[in-house]
Formats: C-alpha cells, structure tokens, sequence
C-alpha cells in the first residue's frame, strides 16, 4: 500500500466564518504528524490550483467567472472573498491530482484532506462547497484518462444532492449516498425514489437514514447495499466522500457514530476495493463539526486508518452515549434497505430476490 495525503498549509483560507473554519486543517495535520507523520507508505504532496479551464471539465463559464467576482448566491452558507475562492480552486486542483496520482500507478490510495464538495453544481456555490473537486476528479479521469466506471461512496451525513444533480443521467458513475434523513437534515434532497435520470436511471442511490443510526446500522447498510453493488458494477477505483460529521459529538447533523465506526466505514471501502479495483481508493476526508476540534481530526485520522488498514488506537475523547451502542436504529435501517432494493432491482441483479 502506498498513500499519497494532498495537503496545502494555505487550504486553511477556506475559512467561511462560522462552523467551517480554516484552523481544522492544521488542527489535523498536527495530529497526524503526530501519530503517522513516520509512516514511509504516507507521501505528503502538495496541491495545485486548478486553473479555470480545468474548472470548467465540471463549471460553467459563467459560474466560475461569477465567483471570480465574488457575487455569492448564497452568502449565508457559502460566502465568497478572495482567500475563499483560492482555496476552492487548491481543493479543485487536489481532487484533480488525487485522482491522476491513482491512475498513474504511483499510488493505489489518495487523501484529499479538506476536500468533499457534496452540494455544489455545475453552476452555483451550495452548502459550504464552491468548486466540486469531486466531479473534477472524476470528469479528469473519463475524460482524459479513459476510466469507463467510477463508484462514488458518500458516508458523510448530509446527501450529496450536488453530485447527484452532476453526475444523474452518467451510467459511467454509480453514485451511493449514505445520510441521516433528509426531513431532518440540510439540504432536503436524498429520498430513496432519486434514483437517477435518463441513460443515468439506476446509477444513484439514495440511502437516507434516521437520526442516531450508530455503526451496526451503517454496517448492514454497507453490505447490503455497497458492496453488492460495487461487486456487481466493477468500477476501475471507488471515490469516498466523508469525514467526522456522522460522529456523535457534531453539532449541525445528529448521527450516532463512533471514530470507530468512522473506521469501520473504511475498513469496508478498502475491502471491497481490493476485490473489486486493484485497492484503488480517493478519498475524499473533510466534513465534521463538532465543538470539540479533536474529534474533528480524530474522525479524518480514523477514516484514513480504515481505508490504508493502518493499525492506530482510537481513544473517544468525552463518553459514548449508552443508547447508541444498543443499536436502536437497526430494525429501521433494515426495512430502509429492503424498500431501496425495491427501487433499484429493476436494474441489479444483486437486488433481484
């Protein structure tokens, strides 16, 4: 195994001045040199900016032009200013690069610290997110590169509703997104019937959850859903969207996992892409609000640990809540499953009883 982590010290002006602040980026590096900064299959590398051509493999013209001017169609959220705008275009470019490092052969993994715009489209800033360095990475690689499947894994607690409007009528992209209930959650998208649109039909799947759901939960979800369909599809890597804000402890979502659990998740992304893709892993690791800075870069450290199989001790920095290690969101997720197969059996086999 060997690991590229993108990192830029001047990430840290994607500081949007309210839960998402740049100093979780040096609060994460600190640790992780810490604890795996010794580690000879971990290369630091740093970023590019993606120029605006390169933007524009996943923007409009007009759109980047606009937030080159920084006129922001949603200044509570997402405000743009000149540090911010930087610093979207250095995500953009690790994405870009994360995924040209994969396909290179030099590395099988690659970590875009930061990164993971889920809400973002191809024409406006949504959701905390400008730029979306995941469609760029993944518009690079089938365009450029000749990758004909690419599986997008998002974990994170919010529904990546930005990525499905991207990428909904790609049969090339199968889109997975596991998150907490959209009735409860930002941005009001991600319903189990979202299944995609066009030649695109089948190729997303919306998995929401109820609020709590702790790591036995997640785990049938993963099996059930994730893998099979992984194994089914083929794709030539897996793309991982998450991070620390289905951690117990985050303030904006109400998710019932532990740093644990967050490995867990990993654990299974990197199994099932060594059967499925060589091992070949992006991973995409920023989300996470917690008043406490530590379980922020705790849950990216712990994720990072899963997906490289990297053996750390994950110590849960307040106690965790007796309800969520009774699973009581199981006998729910469970009856989620079977209605999502009922929707996407139409088009897997692996969901046809």
């Amino acid at each position: 195994m060997k690991a590229a982590v993108l990192y830029s010290e001047k990430i840290k002006e994607y500081d949007l001045g309210h839960v998402l602040t740049g100093e979780r980026y040096e609060n994460f590096m600190r640790l992780f040199e810490d604890i795996l900064g010794t580690n000879p299959d971990l290369e630091i590398i740093e970023p590019p900016y993606a120029t605006d051509a390169e933007l524009e493999l996943v923007h409009t013209e007009e759109y980047i032009k606009r937030v080159g001017r920084y006129e922001s169609k949603d200044p509570h959220d997402t405000p743009l200013s000149p540090g911010v705008v930087r610093a979207a275009k250095l995500l953009a470019g690790a994405g870009k690069l994360a995924g040209e490092l994969i396909v290179s052969g030099r590395f099988d993994k690659a970590f875009v610290i930061g990164g993971g715009v889920q809400h973002a489209t191809r024409d406006h800033e949504r959701g905390f997110g400008i730029f979306s360095d995941v469609g760029l990475c993944a518009e690079n690689l089938m365009r450029n590169h000749g990758i004909k499947r690419i599986l997008i894994l998002d974990t994170d607690a919010h529904a990546s509703d930005g990525i499905y409007r991207i990428f909904s009528q790609d049969p090339r992209v199968l889109h997975i997104s596991i998150h907490q209930d959209p009735h409860t959650l930002y941005p009001g998208k991600g319903f189990i019937d979202e299944i995609g649109e066009g030649d695109g039909e089948g190729y997303s799947v919306n998995i929401p959850l109820p609020p709590w759901t702790s790591e036995g939960a997640y785990e049938y979800v993963l099996r059930s859903i994730f893998v099979p369909l992984a194994e089914e599809f083929e794709p030539k890597l897996i793309m991982m969207i998450d991070g620390s804000d289905i951690h117990f402890t985050d303030r904006i979502t109400q998710m019932g996992l532990t740093l644990e659990g967050i490995k867990m998740i990993g654990n299974i992304v990197r199994k099932t892409a060594e059967e499925v893709c060589e091992g070949k892993v992006i991973d995409f690791v920023g989300s996470g609000y917690s008043r406490d800075s530590m379980v922020v870069a705790l849950g990216w450290l712990a994720s990072i640990a899963g997906v490289t199989g990297i053996e750390i001790e994950l110590q849960e920095p307040v106690p965790i809540p007796d309800e969520l290690e009774k699973d009581l969101r199981l006998k729910e997720t469970e009856k989620i499953i079977e209605l999502a197969k009922g929707y996407l059996g139409k088009y897997w086999k692996c969901f046809v009883t």
